[in-house]
Order: structure tokens, then sequence, then C-alpha cells
């Protein structure tokens, strides 16, 4: 074994621990939490594509996004509030838009763009969310960065632990 080989392995090898125990340094150099997701979010995301109308034809349309949200959690035995200000309270505020985790509620104004929840989401990966906006248009998955959900975005609460 080389001599600069034999330098790396302590270096290597505590990095590879630091990812066992589940957190990485940031950018900023400080620690975060791990991003594995537990298993009931993985769950929910799949049943909520279910709504997808090239998914299952035969599934009615939600009355509204909170009604969507509701309908998709109860089918886990997950009880939410109804509407979506009230999921806005329930769980544990994400810092920030750069902690989400699959299955985080993500919340919205609505049309006008203000401090007050209209609309709720979840979170599926990679800055995308599944939704139902229009019921006439049926459930969709956008991308929080598009300009009118970047502009509307307030915030998002983890329900799973």
């Amino acid at each position: 074994m080389s001599a600069r080989v034999k330098l790396l392995l302590p270096v290597l090898g505590s990095m590879a621990f630091s990812a066992c125990v589940g957190s990485a340094p940031s950018r900023d150099g400080s620690r975060r939490v791990s991003r594995i997701v537990p298993p009931q979010a993985k769950a929910v995301v799949r049943t909520a594509k279910t709504y997808l109308p090239e998914e299952e034809k035969t599934r009615p349309t939600p009355k509204d996004c909170s009604d969507f949200v509701y309908k998709v959690f109860s089918e886990h035995a997950l009880k939410l509030p109804r509407t979506a200000v009230e999921m806005s309270l329930s769980g544990s505020r994400v810092a920030s838009s750069k902690d989400l985790r699959m299955g985080d509620l993500v919340f919205f104004s609505g049309a006008k763009v203000s401090r007050a929840v209209g609309h709720v989401g979840i979170y599926v990966n990679n800055g995308i969310f599944i939704h139902l906006s229009k019921p006439d248009a049926g459930v969709s998955m956008e991308s929080l960065y598009s300009d009118y959900y970047r502009q509307r975005y307030l915030t998002a609460r983890r329900v799973f632990p």
C-alpha cells in the first residue's frame, strides 16, 4: 500500500462513519439531520400518485387541495385536519424548503400572493410536489421552483418523525 493511500485511510474512514450516522456537513459547515425517509412517507407519496389522471381513471377527483391531502393521508390511517389552514399547524415546521423530505406538506398562498395559507400539496422529491389545483384539471405534479409557486410558497410541515 502506498504512503499516500495510508494517509487517506483515516480520512476516508471518518467520512464513511459520518455518512452512517445520518448527518452530513452543509455548505456553511454545520451538520444537518439525515434525510432518511420513513416508509410510511413513501407509501403516502405512492398513494398520492395514484390520483394522477394518467394513473388510475376510476378514482374520483377530490373536491379541493386539502380534500386531496386529507384523503391520501386517511388511506394510511393518518388523521389530518380538514382544511389547508388547519393542516399548516400540524406536525413540526420545516425550517427551509432546502430541508424538505418526501411526504412533507407544502403550503402556498392562494391565487393572490399573500401571507395567508390558501393551498396545500405533498412534497415528492427533488423540488416536485403533488397537489390538486383545480378539480376540473385533476391532480398534477409541479415544481416548487416555478415562478408561480416560488412566489407563493409560505411554509412546510413534517407530519412524519
